[in-house]
């Protein structure tokens, strides 16, 4: 899920001149990497393109992306804020179906008062859904954020936590959120104005009603192995 929300200029822990040129720097190789996927594909684009149009050097490029691929995804300060929230909040003894959710609601809020941040989203969803290579650096990207969630609540949880129940619960919340947006983005092109988060809430009350289900053994029968 790529969410990138351009509104911080006003926080108070605004960051310091060489965060910002960094955040610059990015910026600029990423929109650089969108825009020639656009215009030629991700196949027929090369680093040294992307390099060239954001005025950087390979080497520069380098230092902010492992591949071609990877420029067309951004780390959002306030994403990577959420998730850092999310986990302090999991080690600090939150459960974790809140300590996700109240993060990725400030999340939601910050996007649906940023249209640039709605517009990149668009784009990436484009050019994903058309690109097999860009599409596995996504999940990748996503695994790898889930990754992070399950570590810190399995070791919140100590030794009595089941790791795997874990992971799957973590991932259904992250597939919720990916759904949301790739739900919102289909309405939006069609001109039909949704808000995120309430379709993340929808989806969220549309499961819990196969919460029972899911607490008896395959068949209907309650224990049957």
């Amino acid at each position: 899920m790529e969410i990138e929300t351009s509104g911080q200029a006003d926080a108070p822990d605004a960051p310091g001149l060489r965060e910002r040129r960094r955040r610059e720097t990015l910026a600029a190789i990423s929109d650089a990497a969108l825009d020639l996927f656009e215009l030629r594909g991700a196949a027929a684009t090369t680093v040294d393109g992307i390099a060239q149009a954001a005025g950087v050097s390979q080497r520069t490029f380098f230092r902010y992306f492992p591949t071609k691929e990877h420029a067309a995804f951004i780390d959002d300060a306030q994403v990577e804020q959420a998730m850092n929230d999310a986990i302090e909040a999991i080690r600090s003894g939150t459960p974790i179906v809140p300590a996700f959710e109240r993060s990725w609601m400030r999340v939601y809020r910050a996007f649906a008062g940023d249209e640039a941040a709605r517009a990149r989203f668009r784009r990436v969803r484009r050019l994903v859904h058309d690109d097999p290579a860009l599409l596995a650096v996504a999940l990748r990207r996503d695994a790898e954020h889930e990754a992070r969630l399950t570590d810190a609540a399995v070791e919140a949880s100590g030794a009595g936590a089941d790791p795997l129940t874990t992971r799957a619960l973590i991932a259904v919340l992250g597939t919720i959120a990916r759904l949301a947006f790739d739900e919102w983005a289909r309405r939006d092109e069609r001109d039909d104005h949704a808000d995120v988060r309430e379709l993340y809430l929808s989806l969220r009350r549309g499961l819990g009603q196969y919460a029972g289900e899911l607490s008896t053994a395959p068949g209907g029968t309650e224990g049957e192995s």
